[in-house]
């Protein structure tokens, strides 16, 4: 978004007054406010003030559109320097695997990339990727100034252990590193986990309850208190 002034005489075309320019998703705007009356019975220093006024809006109404629009697009897009695999669908946060000598070292995670201030948010076996990715998120929209609706959206839409098993395939075949599968060994637990739950299920069909284990839980306790009282 810009403003210009230009003074009578300065433009070869006799053109004097103010010009707007705006460029929204790559189209080009432009409006221009000549200091010349439609009329002479209007007076120059009212038509002044007039064209001055229209033309600070346009510009504060342009602004306020890229603004918007900038907003939207962050919330939709990657980063256009987002390297291959490592977007999450949105701007302001990435995905990305440690690497060093010993297997140990090979961590996923997501990074919060502030301007100059970049976060790291490690997936762990004490931090599951819906914890790392929930604190990325908050993180994110702090320091971003992000509405809490927004926030909240991001947050109930995790990456998935996918994403992170298509990074690894990037980095191995396209960039030269050698990363070990057991890299993403934490980010699929709670995968692992919900299939155990699942089999567990399957094999009682189904008619083991939570009330029933919390049922037997108690009777065991009292079994043992009763046999610690003997």
């Amino acid at each position: 978004m810009a403003i210009h002034f230009y003074e009578k005489g300065q433009l070869s075309s006799g053109f004097h007054g103010w010009q707007v320019t705006a460029t929204l998703r790559g189209k080009r705007y432009q409006k221009y406010f000549s200091l010349i009356p439609p009329a002479s019975a209007i007076p120059n220093e009212f038509w002044h003030r007039y064209q001055e006024t229209r033309a600070r809006y346009y510009d504060a109404r342009w602004s306020a559109r890229s603004a918007a629009l900038k907003y939207i697009d962050a919330l939709k897009t990657n980063h256009p320097n987002t390297r291959p695999c490592r977007g999450v669908g949105f701007r302001g946060i990435t995905m990305g695997i440690t690497t060093g000598e010993r297997i140990d070292q090979e961590r996923c995670y997501f990074s919060v990339n502030e301007p100059g201030n970049p976060v790291r948010f490690f997936i762990t076996k004490d931090c599951t990727l819906s914890q790392a990715w929930e604190q990325a998120v908050v993180h994110w929209g702090k320091v971003f100034d992000i509405r809490p609706k927004d926030i909240e959206m991001k947050r109930k839409h995790p990456v998935g252990p996918s994403a992170f098993k298509a990074l690894r395939k990037q980095l191995n075949e396209h960039e030269g590193y050698n990363i070990s599968v057991e890299a993403l060994h934490d980010v699929y637990a709670e995968q692992r986990a919900q299939i155990e739950r699942q089999k567990a299920s399957e094999q009682t069909q189904g008619e083991v309850t939570e009330d029933d284990l919390l049922g037997w839980y108690a009777s065991l306790k009292q079994e043992i208190s009763e046999y610690q009282n003997r």
